[in-house]
């Protein structure tokens, strides 16, 4: 299995999905809170990249060969029948359906403290229990880490967590205060995809500058939302609405969205 990434395919995640070169950087689009704080922009960019791998035994694979059935580790969540818009950042090119991390595996994430708010642990650690709440995904946090490099990451790195400024990730030029993406790998024979590693990236300025707690969390909700597989929606009663700032917790449509990623088979 090829531990590093050798083919980048960047998606506009920025409320779509436009592919582009995979030498180009990824274009961004500004997305502005309403409210006291209507000068802070969240984006909901989001960078999915495919490892390029040599075809191999997967998991899957694996499970066929040993006529043996993978468990998931939570339960599947009920997908809420209230009204609300979502939509997903990535789809399976034979069936449409979703693309999301595996619910039979631990998602592990690791935290870069550097730059990061006294309160960066209680963050993550809030928006990974909202996030497996509303998915029925595991997470895990693993510790901190020292690594920084969200563009070179290999399929056993845990999800990166961490507070950057624009010299470190251009996303985040301008009033953008958040991205987050992940990477997806290809199963046996080219099936289905899964998304194996991600990382979320916080404008560590702007949350210096913010008072409300409520949207400092919000955000990092946000991101964890596209972590998992949830593009951006024109429906301001989601939190994953493309301009932010009208709601501060998951609507309807942001957790049947949630639940379907969380719902999909194991590998």
């Amino acid at each position: 299995m090829e531990r590093r990434l050798r083919e980048l395919d960047w998606l506009d995640q920025t409320y779509g999905l436009g592919a582009l070169p995979p030498a180009a950087p990824p274009p961004r689009r500004s997305s502005r809170l309403s409210g006291v704080i209507a000068l802070l922009v969240v984006s909901g960019l989001t960078v999915s990249a495919v490892f390029a791998m040599q075809p191999q035994i997967f998991p899957d694979r694996v499970h066929e060969l040993l006529g043996t059935t993978p468990e998931r580790l939570l339960p599947a969540r009920d997908i809420p029948s209230g009204p609300g818009e979502f939509s997903f950042m990535a789809a399976q090119p034979e069936t449409g359906e979703p693309v999301g991390y595996d619910p039979c595996e631990v998602i592990e994430v690791a935290i870069n403290p550097d730059g990061a708010p006294d309160d960066h642990r209680e963050l993550v650690e809030t928006a990974m229990q909202r996030t497996s709440d509303a998915t029925g995904l595991q997470f895990e946090l693993v510790g901190t880490t020292r690594d920084r490099d969200f563009e070179n990451m290999s399929m056993d790195d845990p999800v990166l967590v961490m507070w950057a400024d624009e010299d470190e990730a251009p996303d985040l030029a301008e009033d953008i205060a958040g991205v987050g993406g992940s990477y997806r790998v290809s199963g046996y024979g080219g099936g289905t995809q899964r998304y194996v590693t991600g990382f979320v990236i916080l404008d560590r300025d702007a949350y210096e500058d913010m008072r409300s707690d409520a949207m400092r969390q919000a955000i990092v909700d946000h991101e964890f939302g596209h972590l998992v597989g949830l593009g951006h929606v024109d429906d301001p009663r989601q939190l994953m609405h493309e301009h932010g700032g009208f709601v501060t917790d998951y609507g309807d449509g942001d957790l049947a969205g949630l639940a379907e990623l969380g719902a999909i088979d194991c590998s």
